[in-house]
């Protein structure tokens, strides 16, 4: 994060480019917090760079809200010393999405299959979905851009809607769901009462 004390040592223009470069990312990261609904929410994991609009990377990541990436934004934004009203409530509407989206009482688990799967011999392992009531929460990687439903994708590019229709080698070879969220309502309440006190 840009800080005058961060950066001290750093004279004349250099120093100037740094903070137009912080400030020009800053701003496209609040630009492209992405309304639903007239809401603010979180992020996609790629955008268009003229549209800025979410677009897809390869076959089987499709536009859609990503608590992964979004995550690591929202972190960004907490580090923020003396945050702007905007990041500010860019903050507590992503966090508001990662309270709405947050899927209690499940975890993924790795299941061994030294036979292989059924589906395709070759891979020996599998992931699951199961309950487990001391779970401190999961997201999906994806969320549907209109309503949040979680989604997942093949690498032929055609968007299923549970781990299990997942083909095995992308179920077992990508991050389909995540605790990405997990460290941010957990460090949101002491963000929230600092910036409280100091305004």
């Amino acid at each position: 994060v840009f800080s005058d004390e961060a950066f001290a040592w750093i004279r004349g223009s250099l120093r100037r480019r740094i903070r137009q470069s912080w400030d020009a990312g800053l701003a496209l990261i609040l630009r492209t917090q992405y309304v639903q609904n007239g809401v603010k929410t979180v992020w996609a994991q790629q955008y268009d760079h003229t549209t800025l609009r979410p677009v897809k990377a390869r076959a089987y990541e499709l536009p859609g809200l990503s608590a992964g990436e979004s995550a690591q934004v929202v972190a960004l934004l907490m580090s923020i010393e003396n945050p702007s009203p905007e990041v500010i409530e860019a903050v507590k509407c992503a966090v508001a999405w990662f309270e709405k989206t947050r899927i209690a009482g499940k975890r993924v688990v790795i299941v061994p299959m030294p036979e292989g799967n059924p589906d395709d011999p070759t891979i020996k392992k599998d992931r699951v979905l199961v309950d487990d009531p001391d779970a401190p929460g999961l997201w999906p990687r994806y969320c549907e851009l209109e309503d949040n439903r979680p989604f997942f994708c093949n690498r032929d590019g055609i968007k299923v809607y549970s781990l299990k229709e997942v083909w095995p080698e992308r179920r077992t070879g990508y991050g389909w769901y995540g605790e990405w969220g997990a460290p941010i309502l957990k460090r949101y309440p002491r963000w929230l009462k600092r910036i409280e006190e100091e305004r």
